[in-house]
């Protein structure tokens, strides 16, 4: 019997990144070696210039933005976000803004990296509002990514511009297309000349060309003794369908790979957001070994044969270690 089991959780984690980036330029910063993802529909611009930047500014209409600041400082060698404090940062705010106050400020991780998470409200005369910024170390170099709205267009601003600022990576380690995750046992090979980060995970691996794959695990006692050939395709589409508008299922298959039962499935996804109807598919593989469900998803837009089969052919590598 097909098992029904709950897997809306990968689906919000695995899906939030891949997705964005479909209507997303990648940028690239050869001057601090790091790549992001910025929203196409924004207007972008650097400075001091478009040959040397050190600060990057994504605006919208309403006068939001999304500022990525970098800067080299000796002070910072051997010294990672972890290590540092909100109030080291707060004179700088209160510089450029009024009646600034901490609100809330936390440790969380960015492309792999630790980084130090700190939202704060500000007021003047003009304009109430808020910002929060992800600030992180890496070998001496200093970026910040902050997000600044006014109060009324802050919460909708910060929820559409979370899955751009997750694809932020450095880039000094994406050149590798092997990946080998030692938590979970498994190795695997991404495309020649897609970019991922191979000391983070979940792993996300993206195309020149927008297509992009990302693996997730998950661990739970509702795995145990169970095979991904159990699993419901309908549950399956239920919880895309919960997320996603306008997705159906292409066709589905029962499959092996390194010797493990695979269970696959090819959803077709009309993404009306962007007014243009642009058609995607999104490719899950589902295998499930000692209790733990993995999920490889690969995405590309649905004329692009040759990237579906490059994810597949990468797909086909994966194996495990123990």
């Amino acid at each position: 019997m097909v098992k029904r089991i709950s897997i809306v959780l990968f689906i919000c984690l695995g899906f939030i990144t891949a997705a964005y980036s479909q209507f997303a330029v990648s940028y690239k910063n050869p001057k601090y070696n790091y790549s992001i993802n910025l929203p196409k529909a924004m207007d972008i611009k650097q400075y001091p210039s478009e040959s040397s930047p050190d600060t990057v500014i994504a605006s919208n209409k309403e006068g939001s933005e999304l500022v990525i600041a970098a800067g080299k400082d000796p002070t910072y060698k051997g010294v990672n976000a972890s290590q540092l404090i909100v109030g080291t940062f707060m004179p700088s705010l209160k510089f450029h803004y009024k009646n600034v106050e901490l609100l809330e400020n936390d440790y969380t991780d960015l492309g792999g990296e630790p980084a130090l998470y700190m939202k704060v409200s500000y007021k003047s005369e003009e304009e109430e509002g808020f910002i929060s910024q992800l600030i992180i170390i890496r070998n001496e170099k200093l970026i910040i990514i902050k997000i600044k709205a006014n109060k009324e267009n802050y919460d909708k601003f910060f929820s559409e511009l979370t899955g751009y600022i997750f694809t932020f990576q450095f880039t000094e380690s994406s050149a590798k297309e092997f990946y080998r995750n030692e938590i979970f046992s498994f190795v695997m090979s991404f495309p020649g000349g897609w970019q991922f980060d191979r000391n983070t995970f979940p792993v996300q691996a993206n195309s020149p060309k927008g297509s992009s794959i990302y693996i997730e695990a998950i661990k739970s006692n509702e795995y145990a003794d169970m095979s991904a050939y159990e699993l419901d395709p309908d549950m399956l589409l239920e919880a895309m369908n919960s997320k996603l508008s306008n997705i159906s299922i292409v066709s589905k298959k029962k499959m092996n790979i390194d010797g493990n039962p695979v269970f696959y499935v090819k959803y077709r996804w009309v993404q009306s957001a962007t007014g243009k109807g642009d058609v995607f598919l999104i490719i899950h593989y589902y295998l499930i070994k000692k209790g733990v469900l993995y999920v490889i998803q690969g995405m590309v837009r649905e004329n692009q044969k040759e990237e579906e089969n490059l994810i597949q052919q990468s797909v086909e590598t994966f194996q495990f270690t123990k």
